[in-house]
């Protein structure tokens, strides 16, 4: 019984890093969208004005 109740806790332990390295990764993610469009709109910005790429 003891052993089942330390690998119940190791287990909620584990899903909480999970969670929360889940979290991490959505927002970098995000971040890493963004930035690609920023890019994206600078580089049409600098084609529209005739400057090289």
């Amino acid at each position: 019984m003891e052993k089942s109740q330390e690998l119940i806790g190791i287990l909620q332990a584990i899903s909480i890093v999970a969670k929360s390295l889940a979290a991490k990764l959505m927002q970098i993610e995000k971040e890493v969208e963004a930035y690609e469009a920023a890019k994206a709109a600078a580089q049409e910005r600098k084609a529209k004005k005739g400057w090289r790429q």
